[in-house]
């Protein structure tokens, strides 16, 4: 029997091939001026060649003068745009994959500096708790200009080819502002009561209608949820019971579809999870919301595994699935899904990379699938008349991302690695509480490594001799790093540690007070993975703030689960000094001196590449490459690249 993912769906008298829509995702691949690029094109065209049914764009502004919501975002501000558009459109269409265009306004959310002004727009003059940009109220002339633009911008998608349009309601932006009692004050007639404050979205809908002239269907996002008490921020916001009368609301305007969303940006985690949630968490809201409504609802919920969204399908929890991250991490997914390939999709495995490096300005990328948002940069070549024998040693992320791609191209890798499995880092990076879909790059790797039957020495500890009786063409160096040991007094004490010995499991510290020294992402893991033995922690930071250079979300999420009892935190500290029983501080602002009771020390400062060791392979083959972070100490996602970009070219 078909599974229901794999069956034809509809959205008003628009046919899909299937129920998988690629959710909306901010992608940041447009030229400057926000026309469609050649990566735009080629990175929609994966995943539409990939099987998915629907595709909505990732985030398109209304206008280029108060809406922006970060650089190269795709605008349809102006009739301009519409042949570049067009050419988006085409491309998607030529895979079979039907397209809908998001049309958005960012609001408070939105970034000042890309407007050319000081200030953003929003319902009411309270600035965004994490984008803190000044924020000025909206007039009504205002209002009723960027209701004429939210239609506008449809009517330019439909001339473009577009099969439908999706107005963005969701996810703290400018219309989610009106609709919610939150981040809406105002007391004239689009504030207020539940009527006022869905008056915005109302007349975009009508104005939407009129200018696509009811050619093409409409679905609107909405948050069912803001999610604001998981922050601390009380009533009223809106809830599931507000959310329901959203979407009630919406159908009654004649909406085809409905896309079921949570959170804002002040609840970013429950809108963009981190790796500690589970599949299908949603499941219970958007049911909820789908008992009270019968126009289709489209829904992201975590999924990973196809059996996931299966089952929203089956349970009647949703009509159509969406996924998000997981087509970052496999554009093919949607056709191992329909030819029931699911145990050889790369899975997501929810590091949030993609969003960590977007917040940093850059296209969308993914830790798992270094092709992502890269596409034009590497196009497809012929495999080489004469294959290359390419010794890799070690087989951490980069190592293995070289060995795959090499070996698909018809040269010879073979792989050393000292112990006995892949996963370098990872092995222990996985170990700390909630990481465990790290175990998934691990186990995908391993049946990619299998399937191509890439020769692998487990248990090899590869020295230069060992390399040269291969005679190899290249040498990838890709062992890693070391960790950092500061040369401070008592560094070498019995009850000093290192954070590979804590993950790894070889030392068990239980009931004691232990100080962490560095509060990185990798000391926090630590210290909760230290909690769970009952230890208390000082976490020891020579800066003014924990974590300084980790990704938020990540940060936020592990630090929500450090009990308050057991962690203190230290920042603007240096250790200077280990005794028995102690620590010796340094207060980097005040040089004050202070010393600290504790039972033992973890060190988690960083590592630096064994330039020895790599020097040592310098003569081994005609050209060697250090990759990973052999090459530069980073995280998996920059690994992964670093081993599939040498070997590109290879």
């Amino acid at each position: 029997m078909s599974r229901l993912l794999n069956q034809k769906g509809k959205i008003g008298n628009l046919e899909l091939r299937n129920r998988m829509v690629m959710a909306p995702m901010g992608d940041l691949t447009a030229n400057p001026d926000g026309t469609i690029s050649d990566r735009t094109i080629e990175y929609y065209a994966a995943r539409a060649k990939g099987g998915i049914g629907l595709i909505i764009t990732g985030i398109v502004r209304i206008n280029n003068t108060d809406g922006t919501a970060g650089p190269n975002q795709i605008s349809l501000a102006d009739d301009s745009y519409i042949p570049g558009f067009k050419k988006l459109v085409d491309e998607i269409h030529k895979h079979g994959a039907k397209v809908f265009t998001q049309i958005q306004h960012s609001g408070r959310q939105g970034v000042a500096a890309l407007t050319g002004k000081d200030y953003v727009l929003a319902p009411s003059p309270i600035p965004s708790a994490v984008m803190q940009q000044p924020t000025r109220e909206l007039t009504v002339e205002e209002i009723h200009d960027l209701v004429g633009q939210f239609g506008d911008c449809a009517r330019r998608s439909m001339l473009a080819g577009v099969d439908g349009v999706e107005i963005h309601g969701a996810h703290g932006y400018l219309i989610n502002q009106f609709l919610s009692p939150f981040s809406n004050k105002r007391t004239d007639e689009y504030g207020g009561s539940f009527e006022n404050r869905m008056r915005f979205l109302i007349e975009i809908m009508r104005d939407v209608r009129a200018k696509t002239e009811n050619k093409i269907p409409i679905s609107v996002r909405i948050s069912a949820d803001e999610f604001l008490s998981a922050v601390g921020i009380p009533m009223p916001y809106i809830d599931i019971a507000e959310g329901i009368r959203i979407a009630k609301a919406i159908e009654a305007e004649g909406v085809e579809a409905i896309n079921v969303s949570c959170g804002t940006y002040e609840s970013m985690n429950m809108a963009i999870e981190p790796m500690s949630f589970p599949q299908g968490w949603r499941k219970d809201f958007v049911k909820a919301v789908k008992n009270e409504v019968n126009v289709p609802v489209i829904a992201v919920g975590m999924f990973r595994e196809p059996k996931v969204a299966e089952g929203f399908l089956q349970e009647g929890v949703a009509d159509f699935a969406a996924f998000g991250r997981a087509l970052l991490a496999d554009s093919e997914y949607a056709n191992k899904v329909l030819e029931n390939r699911d145990d050889e999709i790369n899975r997501c495995i929810s590091c949030l990379f993609c969003f960590d490096e977007l917040n940093k300005g850059s296209q969308v990328v993914c830790a798992v699938n270094p092709l992502t948002g890269f596409e034009c940069d590497y196009p497809e070549k012929e495999k080489p008349s004469q294959p290359k024998t390419v010794a890799i040693v070690g087989a951490g992320p980069a190592g293995v991302r070289a060995a795959i791609y090499l070996k698909k191209m018809g040269h010879n890798p073979v792989l050393f690695e000292e112990s006995d499995n892949i996963g370098g880092q990872v092995k222990i990076g996985k170990n700390p509480p909630k990481k465990d879909y790290l175990n998934w790059f691990i186990e995908d790797n391993e049946k990619k490594l299998k399937d191509l039957g890439v020769d692998i020495r487990f248990g090899r500890k590869a020295d230069a001799n060992t390399v040269k009786e291969i005679n190899p063409d290249a040498v990838l160096i890709a062992v890693g790093a070391k960790p950092i040991i500061p040369n401070i007094p008592g560094v070498d004490s019995g009850n000093v540690y290192s954070v590979e010995q804590v993950l790894s499991g070889e030392v068990s510290i239980e009931n004691k007070t232990i100080a962490v020294i560095g509060s990185g992402l990798t000391g926090l893991e630590v210290a909760e993975l230290l909690q769970l033995s009952g230890n208390k922690t000082i976490v020891v930071e020579m800066l003014d703030t924990i974590a300084p250079g980790a990704y938020m979300q990540n940060v936020m999420d592990v630090k929500s689960r450090l009990a308050e009892d057991k962690t203190e935190y230290l920042t603007s500290h240096k250790l200077i000094a280990i005794k028995d029983g102690a620590i010796e501080l340094k207060n980097t602002k005040t040089e004050d001196i202070s010393t600290r009771p504790v039972d033992a020390v973890v060190l988690s400062v960083g590592y630096r590449p064994d330039q020895a060791f790599i020097d040592s392979f310098k003569d081994t083959a005609p050209v060697v490459y250090t990759i990973g972070d052999a090459d530069k100490v980073s995280n998996i996602g920059m690994a992964t690249r670093s081993g599939f970009q040498t070997a590109y070219k290879i």
